[in-house]
């Protein structure tokens, strides 16, 4: 059997969710910060055998500032990458075939709620234009497309018309903090795969931010992938790599080894102590030991680890 580090190293490794893009927000202008992505986060990621992550920009105020933090966001993204050879944005398939032969770490650029764009909807070429490929309609509140996993309702009329703009651009449908009601709507519109790319089994800990069988049977279905989160695994104070991977290997059982990746939500730059054992991407291998040390097939955990997210990617990023 490979040792657990060999086969880590000889996989592409996916984490389809960080908070990268607001912790340089909070860090620009900041004295002695510096590039913070080239300077913190690319020796964390490649410490962590990561080959490519989700880059999620994040706001949570009016829709003018909120549009306003995306776009520095955005714009902090792109200078800082013009300072390194190490990584790049993954806008075509074309990208994503330069990241992985030229052994760079790619960033694709998600977006966790559609505050930026308010009621604008051609906002969303706009971000597509900027490299935006996956986004999720809301964070845990309402705005004007749908309800978070705090409220009810289900999608508005611009929710549903953004969605069906999201799949004719090709944007990842991503449906983590979205409410049930707005999911099954989604499920009603979709014909891409999507995605929850920060999301656990409610069977397994029933938590608002997790997801019913049906729902991760549901995406299975669509052909997407569920990224397991390092969070509302147990009580707060209980949360480890053993409640991690026992919403893994739920998961996995439920939807098939085709359907399951990791979205770790790591954020322990923004002030989290994060889960025992997961506390940022440098742990990561300890998943693929423990699926190694569990019976896995090396070819089903390199889908775990990053094949699947790729397969969701070369779907819908254009030539």
């Amino acid at each position: 059997m490979m040792n657990y580090m060999d086969l880590h190293k000889n996989s592409y490794v996916v984490d389809a969710h960080s908070d990268i893009p607001l912790h340089m927000l909070m860090e620009k202008g900041r004295k002695g910060s510096g590039d913070i992505l080239i300077s913190k986060h690319l020796p964390l990621l490649k410490q962590g055998g990561v080959n490519l992550v989700f880059v999620n920009t994040f706001e949570n105020l009016h829709p003018e500032g909120s549009l306003k933090e995306a776009l520095i966001e955005i714009s902090e993204v792109y200078r800082q990458l013009e300072n390194t050879e190490e990584a790049m944005f993954i806008r075509t398939k074309g990208d994503l075939d330069e990241a992985i032969s030229k052994n760079k770490i790619g960033l694709v650029l998600s977006m966790e709620g559609m505050e930026p764009i308010s009621n604008e909807l051609g906002l969303i070429d706009v971000f597509y234009e900027l490299g935006l490929r996956s986004a999720m309609l809301t964070w845990n509140w309402r705005n004007y497309f749908a309800a978070g996993v705090s409220e009810g309702g289900g999608l508005s009329r611009l929710g549903k018309d953004a969605i069906l703009k999201m799949e004719k651009l090709g944007i990842i449908v991503d449906v983590s903090h979205l409410n049930e009601e707005g999911f099954w709507d989604i499920i009603d519109l979709v014909k891409n795969p999507i995605i929850a790319s920060h999301s656990n089994a409610k069977a397994v800990y029933n938590h608002e931010r997790n997801l019913t069988d049906e729902q991760i049977k549901a995406i299975a279905k669509t052909g997407g992938v569920i990224g397991l989160n390092g969070y509302f695994t147990e009580d707060k104070e209980k949360e480890s790599i053993e409640s991690f991977m026992k919403h893994l290997e739920y998961i996995l059982k439920l939807a098939g080894e085709d359907h399951v990746g990791l979205g770790f939500d790591f954020n322990e730059y923004l002030g989290s102590k994060g889960t025992k054992d997961l506390e940022d991407c440098t742990k990561i291998p300890i998943v693929t030991k423990e699926l190694l040390n569990r019976g896995y097939s090396e070819s089903t955990i390199r889908k775990i680890l990053g094949e699947n997210f790729v397969r969701v990617l070369k779907n819908i990023l254009p030539s």
